[in-house]
């Protein structure tokens, strides 16, 4: 059955080309705003220059939210009516979440994979790698070299300009995520040297375990897929794949309630883990298992000395509540189903990367920490009768011996 297009309401005097070229123009001015806010002013020169930054901030978030708004509702073709009511009601609970828990990119990063529809994803994804690049360069440069990004906050390593060595590290994973995943499966050596490189880097300079791990998982996952390519296109790994978000979950729950940072030799293996992971059992048990659990969360867990928590499974239910829980274990969910029935291999390795990162930090929706978030289409607008807007191509369907054959 033919599905007849709802028309963009602002394409109207448009071609069908002029249309596509400002819609996506729209999507990456929106991105690279969101990343210089992210990679620039949310760095420690807001302690140098407080009123610039101010400003600057406004006026990003305010650009971003204005180009990506419009070419959401005035540029984008949808299919259904539903898709509509999908698009507004997604906005209208995480605008109400990041107010209730005061993180503001929860709806911005729900913005930005909601705009990325029928955008032209492999460039997308080249402006996000230039962008994120840039930024974290400049702001090293000057963090070496001029006093507008000082040292603020030390904390077993210094915090290179983003208030701890973690933020800096979140935002190497974006880097190395956009990377790995906009080269795959066409990795060249150069490709390989760079990526290893700033795993290397990553895990020796700053020190960031969770991310630099992460980086060595998909270089692994990269390796190994070359050499079992059938393995990682099996139902096994699609279904192993489908059940580490949840397990994760249950598993940082239940370190956390089983570790008791005071009597850690009841826990003999549990304390080594717990040292390999640079304590986070220990800030899980004091921090999740003191928060009452309620539907809406409202909780900071980034940033607050009190309650800021170290993994994305046990963040969710204190700042999104049981409700916002729910729901993005739901995203999460079926957009791994999806890409596994769809047999895309590549943005599968990059995901289970992702979910493993997250186990040890908690920046799901900084869009500086994850250009993943593109792949949101996949969820709210895929259709069965279409292909899904990704990157990699997908991976062959074995075909059956011939009878002659099978003999």
């Amino acid at each position: 059955m033919l599905i007849r297009r709802l028309p963009a309401p602002c394409c109207a005097g448009l071609t069908d080309e002029r249309c596509r070229r400002l819609a996506q123009l729209c999507v990456e001015t929106g991105v690279v705003l969101l990343l210089v806010l992210s990679e620039v002013f949310s760095s420690n020169i807001q302690s140098t220059l407080p009123a610039l930054s101010t400003l600057a901030r406004l006026a990003l978030t305010g650009g971003a939210l204005l180009a990506l708004g419009f070419k959401c509702v005035f540029l984008t073709r949808y299919e259904t009516k539903g898709q509509w009511a999908a698009l507004f009601a997604v906005l209208a609970y995480t605008g109400f979440a990041a107010l209730y828990g005061g993180d503001e990119w929860f709806v911005l990063a729900a913005l930005v994979g909601l705009a990325a529809k029928d955008t032209d994803l492999r460039r997308l994804v080249q402006v996000y790698l230039a962008a994120a690049a840039a930024g974290l360069v400049l702001v090293q440069l000057l963090h070496l070299l001029t006093p507008l990004v000082p040292f603020k906050f030390y904390c077993r390593n210094w915090d290179f300009g983003y208030g701890h060595y973690n933020g800096y590290g979140a935002r190497l994973m974006g880097v190395f995520l956009a990377w790995g995943w906009l080269r795959w499966p066409r990795l060249r050596w150069f490709d390989w040297a760079g990526l290893a490189g700033l795993a290397v880097y990553t895990l020796t300079v700053p020190v960031c375990r969770g991310a630099g791990g992460a980086m060595l998982l998909l270089l692994a996952l990269f390796a190994a897929q070359k050499l079992l390519p059938r393995l990682f296109e099996s139902r096994l790994y699609h279904g192993l794949l489908l059940a580490v978000y949840p397990a994760l979950t249950a598993f940082s729950i239940w370190a956390g309630w089983r570790f008791d940072p005071l009597n850690s030799g009841l826990t003999p293996h549990l304390s080594n883990i717990n040292r390999l992971l640079s304590g986070r059992f220990e800030i899980w048990h004091n921090v999740f298992w003191q928060t009452p659990a309620s539907l809406l969360g409202g909780v900071p867990t980034d940033g607050d000395e009190h309650s800021a928590i170290d993994n994305m499974y046990l963040a969710l239910p204190m700042n999104k509540g049981v409700l916002g829980a729910v729901l993005v274990a739901a995203v999460f969910l079926v957009l791994l189903w999806r890409l596994a029935k769809g047999r895309h291999t590549g943005e599968l390795l990059c995901m289970t990367a992702l979910l493993a990162y997250l186990f040890m930090e908690n920046k799901p929706f900084l869009l500086s920490a994850n250009p993943l978030v593109l792949l949101l289409p996949c969820v709210f607008f895929a259709r069965p009768d279409r292909p899904l807007p990704v990157l990699c191509p997908r991976a062959e369907q074995p075909q059956p011996a011939a009878a002659g054959q099978a003999r």
